[in-house]
């Protein structure tokens, strides 16, 4: 009996906590699942690859936690702005960008693991389908201007 009420007053704020992070901080976690998943295997690919080129670093894994912290960062912002609510109604204007920031992540997932397969065996993907994921900038926002070589 004396481990029910143990377990009751754990289980009691970390079910309240649980309950607050998928109301307020982020709720679709089968999307992070998948989003997990893309990560892990660009990070073994990378790996891979500086491993055959003997130039493995420790500044590396830096770069996870800082694709972990601003990753996680662009989901609950993605998750706020989709769920805001103004006298009680959902901004239905804002639903959209939850939906941009989640295709967003995928595709940058998406192109690096593409990427790193191309940097292993070369011509693996189409050059159509690595020109079709490089279609956006990322710093602009907009498409990036095509190459006029044979103007």
């Amino acid at each position: 009996m004396k481990r029910f009420h143990t377990v009751f007053f754990i289980a009691l704020p970390v079910n309240a906590v649980l309950n607050f992070c998928s109301v307020y901080i982020f709720s679709d976690w089968e999307f992070v699942r998948y989003l997990v998943v893309a990560m892990v295997l660009d990070t073994a690919l990378g790996f891979l690859i500086h491993w055959r080129n003997r130039d493995l670093s420790s500044k590396a894994y830096g770069m996870i936690a800082k694709k972990l912290i601003t990753y996680s960062a662009a989901l609950i912002l993605a998750n706020v702005v989709t769920n805001f609510k103004v006298y009680g109604q959902p901004v239905d204007a804002l639903t959209w960008f939850g939906h941009f920031v989640c295709v967003m992540l995928m595709v940058r997932e998406t192109l690096s693991i593409v990427e790193n397969i191309e940097d292993i065996c070369p011509g693996f993907f189409p050059k159509s389908i690595i020109t079709r994921l490089k279609d956006f900038d990322s710093i602009t926002g907009g498409k990036l201007p095509k190459n006029n070589k044979d103007e």
